[in-house]
């Protein structure tokens, strides 16, 4: 998992899924996930992560960072 993004560190999940708002993706449900059930861990088909890096790489490190930070990590499928 890459490290968090400069623009990642420190933002709240409230901050994120701001910026997320005219995201072409759905890594909003990852933000929410994590931030409404404390997980630790996600499961992501790693075609869903081929998508991301493809059509929105700053937004995928961003979200990914931001899961980094939060100790999340994730387990592509």
């Amino acid at each position: 998992m890459p490290s968090p993004a400069p623009s990642a560190i420190g933002l709240t999940a409230e901050a994120l899924l701001l910026e997320l708002r005219d995201s072409r993706t759905d890594l909003a449900r990852l933000v929410e996930a994590v931030s409404r059930d404390q997980f630790k861990q996600l499961v992501v088909p790693q075609q869903s992560v081929d998508a991301w890096e493809r059509r929105e790489p700053e937004t995928w490190r961003k979200v990914s960072g931001w899961l980094a930070e939060r100790g999340v990590s994730i387990l592509r499928a």
